[in-house]
């Protein structure tokens, strides 16, 4: 198993063992929102302001009560292998042991924390301007929440993607991957902030307005529902 660092810092994985991260991915599969909770609340108070959660888990913040089995967080820094050296000196992270690729470029990385007695929680690390995030530095990119009471144990304000670029995002993410969840996320939002959301979203990347709405055409059993889609999202004078 993971390898552990000098003075207690970080462990590593992936240095001897091909199969090591499978083995950790099958460990992080377990984890319950408590876990993740503990996991995130330990990344924000190594990273402070730098941060920014998104995917699941800001929805999770936000109120969703989809479940997810992982984090990802958005880190302001110069770099990955930046953000791999403020990990390094911390006991609970586990890291990939070879930085050299990080340090040839790279946009994300995947680590793993562990929230308490050994149990994993896998993150999704990502550099802030790669990937369909901006900067942390441009304005109103980041929303300061209340965790919904939906998650049990949240305390204190988290830092979460603004809601445009959550929706970005989830656009992004239908047009190349097509999950099923991202686009059951993309309905979520758009109920739950439906005004706010309708202010701007027409005036997001129309073949990705086009491929979420399909995906709801196809699973939206309500033809007045599906109309109403259609306009909200700009699309009035396209054929289905």
């Amino acid at each position: 198993m993971a390898s552990q660092a000098e003075s207690q810092g970080a462990k590593f994985f992936g240095k001897d063992n091909p199969f090591e991260l499978r083995v950790l991915e099958n460990n992080a599969a377990s984890a319950t929102d408590d876990d993740l909770l503990k996991a995130a609340e330990y990344l924000e108070s190594i990273f402070g302001d730098s941060h920014a959660w998104c995917g699941g888990w800001a929805m999770r913040l936000r109120g969703s009560e989809r479940h997810t089995e992982d984090l990802d967080i958005v880190i302001q820094a110069p770099s990955t292998a930046n953000i791999w050296e403020k990990l390094r000196p911390h006991s609970r992270i586990t890291l990939y042991y070879h930085k050299q690729i990080l340090e040839e470029g790279g946009d994300q990385f995947k680590i793993f924390v562990d929230s308490h007695d050994k149990q994993l929680v896998c993150v999704d690390v990502i550099l802030a301007g790669r990937l369909e995030t901006p900067t942390l530095e441009t304005q109103d990119v980041v929303e300061v929440v209340t965790p919904a009471e939906t998650l049990t144990g949240a305390e204190g304000k988290k830092r979460v993607m603004s809601l445009r670029w959550q929706v970005r995002q989830k656009l992004h993410a239908i047009a190349t991957r097509r999950k099923d969840t991202d686009c059951t996320d993309l309905v979520w939002l758009i109920e739950t902030y439906r005004t706010e959301i309708g202010g701007w979203i027409q005036d997001e990347v129309k073949d990705r307005r086009e491929t979420f709405f399909r995906w709801f055409y196809d699973n939206e059993m309500d033809d007045d529902e599906v109309d109403a889609m259609k306009q909200y999202l700009g699309l009035e004078g396209d054929q289905r």
